[in-house]
């Protein structure tokens, strides 16, 4: 375009060269708020400020709700963080994608959006989206059914529990709200904070009273799973039913009185009657329907659970002949690298898989719960407080760079019983000019051997409650 006219040219010719010149002005100054945006939201990230990184991508996408690099950012943040804003953002993501002809991002977009759906209970936008995924070139993925979920679409697997899960929530102090991929997490952090014990006699540890009970409680459901038969529910047809006395003797209770409306149902096993009682099992509604002489119908399918990487992942040979559940109450240090891992995002905890052998990451699975939720990979590499500019000193004090990814933070795993992570972990949470002072590589190492001491036994990872990072 010739932006020199002669003064002959129309009035027309001129506002045409006005609104090319202005136009292309916005879309300079759009793009480069963009990509500003887009590196202080990553720079916020690293920092540790989760909450302002989501804020400057959210306003990024405002102000330009097309930009397919920023609807990526935004959408793979709020999904790193289990934000309930990433299915609409991934939403946006896809529409953006469908005017610039990249099947194969719109592809993989959906795809992840499926998953959620499915997460989130909702099938038909399962289905509706899996459509968009098979439309845009997608192969590999069946179509969600109706009791889909993500754990089976990914192809995770899951384990059964016996009885249903408001029972074993009840049990366990787990919350029965909580979607098959958060129980076990959840209960990993019940069994290593609430579920053993120092012993009185010697250095092992112990179950407390929570634990066994629970134990004792998974032992009663298998008993009430077999007499539910293939059916997987608990039937009496009348009160002389051939069942009711093997009922009620698992129950930890009998009859008193003669079928009819004098009968009573009285404690016979102190123990079995309260993992009844408290387990919430329908006793009452039993009672009435044998007074009444009724049928009496309760649904006892197992509660379906999904395991990180597979049941196979965390077992040993030895215990593999055990029903897992069972071997993960029993060993505590598996439940805490359960918890450690299941903390990190999913990129991070692929890596230190693939780079770890389960027993060595489980030689560290205290230092892994307390200090790894600050541990993150992007590219193959860590990222670390400081930046590029504190590699060096990073470097110098791991024994690995962070450009090795899954080594630096291996080697910093081992190092000095988790003084080194804790390190970490305080200056990732931190920000502005005190983490800058804090992270200058002249005086890193100097501040290090500061708060390590000269005794590094008992590390700060050994307590069961982590201290608090901001004292």
């Amino acid at each position: 375009m010739d932006l020199f006219l002669s003064p002959a040219a129309s009035g027309g010719d001129k506002m045409k060269l006005l609104s090319a010149v202005v136009l292309i002005c916005l879309t300079f100054n759009s793009g480069l708020f963009g990509s500003e945006s887009l590196d202080r939201a990553r720079q916020l990230t690293k920092s540790g400020d989760a909450s302002g990184a989501r804020n400057v991508l959210a306003q990024a996408v405002r102000s330009n709700p097309k930009d397919v690099t920023s609807l990526t950012e935004y959408a793979e943040f709020l999904d790193r963080y289990g934000d309930p804003g990433a299915r609409p953002a991934y939403e946006k993501l896809i529409e953006a994608l469908g005017s610039t002809g990249d099947s194969a991002k719109r592809s993989a977009a959906a795809k992840r959006l499926v998953a959620l759906d499915l997460l989130a209970g909702d099938h038909a936008a399962a289905n509706r989206h899996f459509q968009v995924y098979k439309s845009a070139g997608g192969n590999g993925l069946s179509a969600p059914g109706a009791g889909a979920t993500a754990a089976q679409l990914a192809g995770a697997k899951q384990i059964s529990i016996p009885g249903p899960l408001r029972s074993f929530g009840r049990m366990a102090a787990i919350s029965s709200d909580l979607t098959p991929e958060e129980v076990l997490g959840a209960l990993a952090r019940n069994v290593v904070t609430n579920g053993y014990q120092a012993s009185h006699s010697n250095d092992a540890l112990e179950q407390t009273e929570y634990l066994k009970l629970v134990h004792r409680y998974l032992a009663q459901a298998r008993e009430l799973e077999k007499l539910a038969g293939a059916e997987k529910v608990i039937k009496t047809e009348n009160c002389e039913s051939a069942n009711v006395a093997e009922l009620l003797k698992i129950l930890g209770y009998r009859m008193r009185g003669g079928c009819g409306s004098e009968v009573v149902l009285e404690t016979v096993n102190a123990s079995r009657a309260f993992l009844t009682t408290d387990s919430g099992f329908p006793l009452t509604d039993l009672e009435q329907a044998l007074r009444t002489n009724r049928p009496f119908s309760y649904d006892y399918h197992p509660t379906q659970v999904t395991v990180l990487y597979g049941p196979e992942y965390w077992l040993s040979a030895k215990d593999k002949s055990a029903e897992f559940i069972d071997a993960f109450l029993s060993d505590p240090s598996l439940c805490r690298l359960y918890l450690g891992l299941s903390k990190l995002d999913r990129d991070t905890a692929e890596e230190l898989r693939k780079a770890m052998p389960v027993q060595r990451l489980r030689a560290f699975s205290h230092v892994l719960d307390f200090f790894g939720g600050m541990f993150e990979i992007r590219n193959g590499k860590a990222v670390v407080p400081g930046g590029q500019r504190s590699a060096g000193a990073w470097t110098e004090l791991v024994g690995a760079s962070p450009d090795k990814g899954a080594l630096f933070f291996e080697k910093m795993l081992a190092k000095d019983d988790g003084w080194m992570a804790s390190l970490f972990d305080a200056l990732a949470r931190m920000n502005g000019p005190a983490k800058d002072y804090l992270t200058d590589p002249a005086r890193m190492k100097r501040f290090y051997t500061a708060i390590r001491g000269r005794v590094t036994s008992p590390g700060p990872a050994r307590p069961v409650f982590r201290s608090n990072a901001d004292m």
